[in-house]
């Protein structure tokens, strides 16, 4: 700014608060956007799996009436759990590799980021698995078979 005698001031102290302030409201708006993204994803995962193990009652019914024992049924379960998690980091690691084709440039992968995002896949993946289980197991294996309208 100018003054009346020609001479200029400029309050850095005042333009650094200006910064500090439109950094953080830059980083309060990203996170919460991140969080919201993630609980849709996880509500997404969760409606998925927990609506193909709904439809599957009368599946995972005749398995249990030819013979399945319960620590078969919960193996086989584990399974197709861990299975449904590879699959949504081996689309990531997919993803990640179009676009890195498409941008050259020195990249060093996250480590700790990339080790807790595969740990929370898995952690959704089994909380939703062992909720739907829960209802499935506490069916009765003749009403699952009767009722056609699943």
């Amino acid at each position: 700014k100018q003054n009346g005698s020609g001479y200029s001031y400029h309050n850095y102290a005042a333009n650094a608060q200006e910064s500090r302030n439109t950094l953080l409201v830059a980083n309060v708006l990203s996170y919460d956007f991140i969080v919201l993204i993630s609980l849709i994803t996880v509500a997404n995962v969760f409606n998925t799996i927990s609506t193909n193990v709904n439809l599957r009652r009368r599946e995972f019914a005749m398995l249990k009436s030819v013979g399945m024992t319960t620590r078969g049924f919960n193996k086989m379960m584990n399974f197709e759990c861990v299975f449904y998690g590879l699959k949504a980091l081996l689309i990531s690691l997919l993803i990640r590799q179009s676009l890195n084709q498409g941008i050259v440039a020195a990249y060093e992968l996250p480590w700790l980021s990339v080790g807790i995002a595969v740990l929370s896949v898995f952690l959704v993946v089994f909380v939703t698995m062992l909720y739907a289980m829960s209802k499935v197991r506490k069916e009765n294996i003749i009403d699952a078979l009767k009722n056609e309208n699943l």
